[in-house]
């Protein structure tokens, strides 16, 4: 299992860093409970710039109901087999790393974040993070109007919403 984190500083210069998959295992009783164990952690986070970064942008699904040229070829794209995506426990779990290395805003993405079951669920648990300022996602909009009212009460501080839906 492979893990990314993808972070922003303050300058708005995106990195892309590869965490090496044996600093972050799945324990046993990670397949029952959904336990995410480190090795050892970034305090604070800090890329080889010396920059400190403090956003965390995690997509929670690759799964999207739009096909976008850009990011859906025409012959469709194999994904990721279930038991190998993060749980919404492991992804408030990963969050909650990141907030104690400095990350004080977090962005859901996908995919489309809004077709996952628990998004709601997600929203509610980050909320809760203590340290962590923001939470924010970046929608196509197209399940906005039913879902708003439940994320905005989960505690959803900010919302982007992509354009494409007009195209």
């Amino acid at each position: 299992m492979q893990f990314y984190f993808k972070t922003a500083p303050h300058t708005q210069t995106h990195t892309q860093t590869k965490i090496n998959p044996d600093v972050w295992q799945r324990t046993p009783a990670a397949r029952e409970g959904g336990e995410l164990r480190s090795q050892f952690f970034w305090f604070p986070l800090t890329d080889t710039f010396g920059r400190k970064h403090t956003y965390l942008r995690v997509s929670i699904t690759e799964k999207c109901n739009l096909r976008c040229r850009y990011c859906m070829p025409t012959e469709g794209v194999q994904l990721t087999p279930k038991a190998s995506l993060l749980t919404s426990h492991e992804i408030v779990t990963l969050a909650r790393l990141f907030v104690k290395a400095g990350v004080t805003k977090v962005r859901l993405t996908g995919g489309e974040p809004l077709i996952r079951p628990d998004v709601t669920s997600i929203v509610e648990n980050l909320c809760k993070l203590e340290g962590l300022g923001t939470v924010a996602m970046t929608t196509n909009g197209i399940n906005l109007a039913r879902m708003l009212p439940s994320l905005k009460h989960a505690g959803l501080g900010h919302l982007n919403v992509s354009l494409d839906t007009l195209v």
